[in-house]
């Protein structure tokens, strides 16, 4: 295997997260949701990390000290909790027509339009196909939103998790999956 030497910038990107695989996983995660192309992550074992167990969408355990895998919202990939929100708000304006329609159903603080100040600016990204700022979750309340946008969307959902080594975590080192669809409709008897 070739060893890579990171240098002293590592520092800022280390501050996102625990250690130099989990930097890079990111790095190729965020690679792949923006240009569709998968790219092979490995754990130390060699393989790519599947889901150990999967959960149901509304009886998850914690999702404190989680990193996300992957992420699929109605089509729209996503690489982390605050992505998956963004992506979520992005196709319930896509459908709903307005930021203001969206807000009705949400439970993220939205606010419209870019910040006029840096104190404006604090806890909020700005997302720009639906021009609103919206406010950063933790995974629990990220999870919980997507969820609540895809119900009332009708639209399926996907996340591939993995809780981090911390003894914080439900299940340290452990991978899962939640999943929700819309339910078939059901047709009329002929």
């Amino acid at each position: 295997m070739p060893v890579i030497e990171i240098s002293s910038r590592f520092g800022r990107l280390e501050k996102l997260v625990d250690t130099p695989l989990t930097v890079i996983e990111r790095l190729l995660s965020s690679h792949e949701a923006q240009t569709g192309q998968a790219c092979a992550i490995e754990s130390r074992e060699g393989r790519r990390p599947q889901p150990q167990r999967e959960f149901e969408p509304g009886a998850v355990p914690s999702l404190r000290h989680t990193r996300m895998i992957t992420a699929d919202f109605a089509g729209r990939k996503a690489d982390a909790w605050n992505s998956l929100v963004r992506v979520a708000h992005i196709e319930a304006v896509r459908r709903l027509g307005s930021v203001e329609a969206v807000r009705r159903i949400s439970t993220a603080k939205m606010m419209l339009g870019r910040a006029s100040s840096e104190r404006a600016k604090a806890g909020y990204r700005y997302v720009v196909e639906i021009n609103a700022r919206i406010q950063n979750l933790d995974a629990e309340h990220g999870w919980s939103n997507a969820l609540r946008l895809a119900k009332a969307l009708r639209a399926p959902v996907e996340v591939a998790f993995e809780w981090l080594q911390r003894s914080e975590a439900a299940h340290p080192g452990k991978t899962a999956r939640l999943l929700w669809k819309p339910k078939e409709e059901a047709s009329p008897p002929k």
